[in-house]
């Protein structure tokens, strides 16, 4: 085993773990929310639940395979398992683009002044959080179905060849032009369509923002209201998400077509991009954790085991009066 892919397995191991920790903690505070505190939910914090779970199933489709084959482990999958694997990644891949999308233009119509064109969505977009969620399964359903055929099992780690390769999987060659342009023109242009949407309401929340902070410098007034804050901090968060989601795309997007489109495969580079598809679902429960209160408060009270306060203290606050 090569030292370079025992550091490849340790880093894919942590990334994994902290990855699938971090959103399954942001996903039962989230829910535990639901039940135990109804009149504090958003429709907001339903698609970042579901997004939490787009993310940790990308990671566990991933992150566990590419550790697995990093520390030694070789033919872990046969021809259905690599199909099932890769098609399951894919659509959690494709719903974390639809569902982070989807995340950023909700919250610009929250935010937007009354006196703009998507005000007049503000009362109806939470009645459409549920069709587009179902919309995203239909769409990244049948755009990845191909991939269900056009998967093997690696049998060899020397791998020549153009086509899409991981250390475990690669793609069958195609002869049938028409159903591989179809494939790539489908997976391009949702990308291209929801990576727009996404940059264009994040640009449009900043502007926000800055005329906002703006009004708020020219009233010299530094009393700003507890509702307006949280949504200012909500906006800040998801346009971070946006950023990283953004920026780790391309940059992998541009390592896949070279590895795509050359004959000798670098698996070190194609373990680079394995890691790139994996920092936005695993940095996302970070930057949610960290950025609302609502889940490090629940996240302490849930690691607390909600303990009662101690019992001296509970007969002290009935003994002595208030003054």
């Amino acid at each position: 085993m090569l030292t370079s892919d025992i550091i490849f397995g340790i880093i894919f191991l942590y990334q994994s773990v902290f990855g699938f920790l971090g959103n399954a903690t942001v996903f039962v505070v989230y829910m535990n929310s639901f039940i135990t505190h109804p009149q504090q939910k958003k429709p907001k914090d339903l698609i970042l639940t579901h997004l939490t779970v787009a993310n940790t199933v990308t990671l566990l489709t991933r992150g566990v395979p590419e550790t697995m084959v990093a520390f030694g482990m070789r033919n872990i999958f046969n021809d259905v398992g690599c199909q099932s694997v890769m098609y399951i990644n894919r659509v959690s891949r494709g719903l974390s683009i639809c569902t982070t999308c989807l995340l950023s233009v909700f919250q610009a119509v929250t935010i937007s002044p009354s006196t703009s064109q998507l005000a007049r969505f503000k009362l109806r977009a939470s009645k459409y959080i549920l069709p587009s969620f179902l919309f995203f399964w239909i769409l990244n359903m049948l755009i990845y179905i191909r991939v269900i055929t056009s998967i093997q099992a690696i049998r060899n780690v020397t791998i020549m060849g153009q086509g899409y390769v991981l250390k475990y999987c690669s793609t069958i060659p195609d002869l049938d032009f028409i159903h591989s342009i179809t494939f790539i023109s489908a997976m391009t242009i949702r990308d291209l369509f929801f990576i727009f949407l996404m940059s264009w309401s994040s640009g449009y929340m900043v502007n926000v923002l800055y005329r906002h902070r703006k009004q708020v410098q020219h009233i010299h007034s530094t009393c700003v209201t507890p509702r307006s804050s949280a949504e200012t901090r909500a906006t800040q968060t998801i346009v971070v998400l946006v950023s990283c989601f953004v920026c780790f795309y391309w940059i992998n997007s541009f390592i896949t077509v070279y590895l795509t489109n050359v004959v000798d495969k670098d698996l070190h580079l194609e373990s680079t991009t394995a890691f790139l598809s994996a920092c936005y679902p695993s940095l996302c429960p970070l930057v949610l954790v960290s950025s609302d209160p609502r889940v490090r408060r629940n996240c302490c009270a849930l690691g607390k085991g909600r303990r009662p306060s101690h019992p001296m203290r509970a007969v002290t606050s009935r003994v002595i009066p208030e003054h």
